[in-house]
């Protein structure tokens, strides 16, 4: 075996190929390799390229994505920040697994933030705002796989909880979505078609200025994807099992 097959022997051949296409799209317009890095990174932890449990070789990612291995290294200890890879003293890093119990933990403080913060952003809301949504919805339905769905997803509620001006609170529920975001996008690519609906419906009552009707809908929402979550970790569980 070549030098280069025995330090890219602890990736699959799929998830390489599938790196390298993902540092395709990502290297043109970066001023940072390190920020490069981690949104490649990211992208593939959040579309299954890298799945939950996967070893993160410093060596091997940094071969296949054409940097050094600095700001591999940088990318993941941000990843680990962000709650999506773990270090282990042998094991090196790993892409961090969500067990189902950390689920429901996730969405029922979900729940509490991302209602409070639809609030305080309706107390505040404005028609060229709507306008806004009704855009943004538009594009996160269009869009079916990949980062951009989740890209898509995080700008419309971004603008539907008022980010830019209560950055503290978006970072908080940013952590929690990002968290589960593989497997919401999973989800999505499987059939999880209520999800477009939600958001016209959201939009409605946020127009409408019921801030409890908006609220439920909300509620629903998160409850309904917490479910198709919970339903994915145990199909894992029990695929794992076999």
């Amino acid at each position: 075996m070549s030098e280069r097959e025995t330090r890219t022997a602890g990736a699959s051949a799929p998830s390489a190929e599938a790196l390298q296409k993902l540092a395709g799209r990502h290297q043109a317009g970066y001023r940072s390799v390190g920020t490069m890095a981690y949104d490649i990174l990211r992208d593939a932890i959040l579309d299954g390229t890298l799945a939950p449990g996967q070893k993160l070789r410093q060596e091997t990612l940094a071969e296949t994505i054409g940097v050094s291995r600095l700001p591999v290294r940088s990318a993941l200890i941000q990843l680990e920040a962000d709650g999506l890879v773990e270090f282990h003293a042998r094991r090196g890093a790993v892409v961090k697994a969500l067990s189902a119990e950390q689920a429901r933990e996730v969405y029922d403080i979900r729940v509490l933030l991302e209602i409070d913060a639809l609030r305080h952003s309706m107390d505040e809301m404005t028609p060229e705002r709507i306008a806004r949504l009704r855009e943004l919805g538009r594009t996160a339905d269009a869009e079916e796989e990949g980062a951009d769905f989740v890209d898509a997803r995080t700008q419309f509620y971004a603008e539907l909880y008022g980010a830019a001006a209560r950055p503290v609170h978006w970072e908080m529920i940013e952590q929690l979505r990002l968290k589960v975001g593989r497997y919401v996008l999973g989800w999505r690519l499987v059939g999880g078609g209520e999800h477009g609906h939600s958001h016209e419906e959201l939009v409605a009552a946020v127009e409408a200025g019921d801030a409890d009707a908006a609220a439920e809908v909300l509620r629903s929402h998160l409850t309904g994807v917490r479910d198709a979550v919970l339903a994915m970790l145990s199909a894992e569980g029990g695929a794992a099992a076999r």
